[in-house]
């Protein structure tokens, strides 16, 4: 048996899987913005090629459950499970979109359905630079993130700051979060 002949479409899969990978967590450019609705509603919804990325990598997991689910008497069903498995966590994981309107901000998932957090709602709201993350906390513990797929991040934090400043603390309700390598240790 030819061991390279083996071995590359292993090569190829894993390189197809990692630049859909790289796809998919990729940072919302510059000039991605926002998008205004009707009624002073904003949206911020993930890039395109993210989407792309996700639905690229789905179908090739499908097609490998798939196909393990044909040969499965053969070749048992341990891979037709892990794929849909991963499947299902990347549909529940990927980030939603955020919809932010006078009544306040909500986040919307594939599979997970929609989390909303009313302005007078809004308990505090972590600024994490390192990983470009904004993390929107209400009360009852609903949390609503704001990943760096997702544009227009200054947007979200003067719509913050505009329609949650009677609810917040002033500048002591928004917390930032350093990167570890700047905290000193005593």
């Amino acid at each position: 048996m030819n061991f390279a002949g083996m071995l590359v479409p292993y090569l190829v899969a894993f390189a197809a899987l990692l630049v859909l990978g790289k796809l998919i967590v990729s940072e919302a450019g510059e000039e991605r913005k926002a998008v205004d609705g009707e009624g002073g509603r904003v949206e911020f919804t993930p890039n395109r090629r993210s989407y792309w990325g996700v639905y690229i990598f789905l179908a090739l997991l499908a097609y490998v459950a798939i196909a393990s689910l044909i040969l499965g008497l053969k070749a048992g069903m341990a891979p037709a499970a892990m794929c849909s498995g991963f499947i299902v966590f990347l549909l529940a994981a990927f980030p939603g979109s955020i919809i932010a309107d006078e009544k306040g901000v909500a986040q919307v998932y594939w599979l997970r359905g929609e989390k909303r957090i009313a302005w007078q709602d809004v308990k505090s709201v972590i600024l994490n630079d390192k990983k470009q993350e904004i993390r929107i906390i209400g009360r009852g513990g609903i949390k609503i993130l704001h990943a760096r797929q997702l544009p227009d991040r200054e947007r979200l934090l003067a719509l913050l700051k505009e329609r949650a400043a009677d609810k917040l603390p002033g500048a002591a309700a928004v917390k930032t979060v350093a990167p570890a390598s700047l905290t000193s240790v005593p």
